[in-house]
């Protein structure tokens, strides 16, 4: 086995591209390889939404790519790997003889599969790549370092068991650095948040999305930004509520990109409403930011991503959310305690809290009480902060 002497980023889903590319912009070509996960692989199956369009953006920029099959056909290994979602896998140990025996009758059963609908011209089904057990990123590489997806941290996914693989998170802030110190043996540096640096880039032009969404500049705009997930997404139980605001306001709703492939009657029920439905995942959130005045929210990052941004913020509370482990002892539940949280019953007050320019002006405070716990002040540096500790992985990791 060769180690080879690289950074290389797991890229999972073509959402990553919004997290990962300003670093990329920041960092020398040839201290990196992009190892796309078999969801981005068209050719041999993958169905992630934006996949084509990704893997063009990034050769494009010339950073070179390779798929995760062929990183396992060759049976080496790069020295770094920055990656930050369990993916799939259970274990930090290769599977035994009885799982990879397993695992290559279900291929042998896949490839049947495919011949079959070859010949009937159904899309491909993706055989299993790799070690079926083992985590994916322990498969390609030596050191891992975790790139934190966002500031909302929770026992119920973020901060599980999987994080024991890690031997460096790079964090937002001192909070979710101080919560992973408490659990992991990883070491943490803090990097700000870099998907946002150029919304504070003066000349960020905005006019591409006011003419996409068709935004009347005479109305304010809201932005709707719904998780994933049952018992934490809010489409199903305030789509009507938010779509009788569309009178007064530009309203457009991005729900999570994982939503168009595993909720389409979500997405369903919102075009029947006539919103207008972000489903770009590559999207540059600054410029849809920049384009908007008050955000709706209910679990995940998006909400953080508004009090980074300092962005007039509703907290929807979806019924029975307690079932979702995406809000077991969650960072997003110790925010409701500083902005207004309307549940399905009252979504009624949303349209007259927007009109009430007090309430603005007392969440201001708080928007900035809350920034300074969950985020360094790199605005605009977050990239080159992370950049910087990337390329110090030597002297940190020893």
């Amino acid at each position: 086995m060769q180690i080879i002497n690289k950074i290389a980023f797991l890229v999972h889903e073509p959402i990553m591209f919004a997290h990962y590319s300003h670093v990329w912009s920041q960092m020398k070509t040839e201290e990196f390889i992009i190892v796309l996960c078999h969801e981005c692989d068209l050719e041999g199956g993958g169905t992630a939404i934006g996949a084509e369009e990704l893997l063009d953006k990034i050769r494009k920029l010339g950073y070179e790519t390779e798929f995760f099959s062929n990183a396992i056909r060759r049976k080496n290994k790069y020295r770094y790997v920055v990656s930050n979602h369990r993916m799939e896998g259970s274990s930090l140990f290769p599977g035994n003889t009885k799982e990879k025996f397993t695992k290559e009758i279900t291929n042998i059963k896949k490839r049947f599969s495919n011949y079959i609908g070859f010949i009937r011209g159904r899309k491909k089904v993706m055989l299993i790549h790799g070690d079926p057990v083992q985590y994916p990123p322990l498969q390609i590489g030596v050191k891992q370092i975790r790139f934190m997806y966002g500031a909302d941290i929770s026992d119920g996914w973020s901060l599980e068991d999987w994080n024991n693989i890690y031997d460096l998170f790079l964090c937002h802030g001192s909070n979710d650095a101080a919560e992973l110190n408490k659990r992991f043996k990883g070491k943490t540096e803090i990097m700000g948040y870099p998907r946002y640096d150029s919304y504070f880039n003066r000349e960020l032009d905005i006019s591409s999305v006011l003419t996409e969404f068709d935004i009347d500049s005479k109305k304010r705009t809201i932005l709707w930004m719904p998780t994933t997930g049952q018992g934490a997404c809010s489409i199903p139980e305030f789509a009507e509520q938010i779509a009788s605001l569309m009178d007064r306001f530009n309203v457009v709703v991005r729900p999570h990109p994982l939503s168009f492939r595993t909720s389409p009657e979500y997405i369903e029920l919102l075009a029947s409403l006539n919103y207008k439905i972000d489903s770009n995942p590559l999207r540059d959130m600054n410029v849809l930011y920049k384009a908007i005045d008050f955000v709706l929210c209910d679990y995940g990052g998006s909400s953080f991503g508004a009090i980074y941004l300092d962005k007039n913020l509703i907290l929807l509370d979806v019924s029975n959310s307690e079932s979702s482990g995406a809000v077991i002892n969650s960072s997003n539940l110790q925010i409701r305690e500083y902005f207004p949280v309307i549940g399905p019953e009252d979504a009624g007050k949303i349209e007259s809290m927007i009109d009430d320019h007090q309430l603005w002006e007392e969440q201001r405070i708080n928007r900035k009480l809350l920034f300074k716990k969950y985020f360094a002040d790199n605005r605009g540096e977050s990239s080159r902060q992370a950049a910087k500790i990337l390329g110090s992985l030597d002297t940190i990791l020893i």
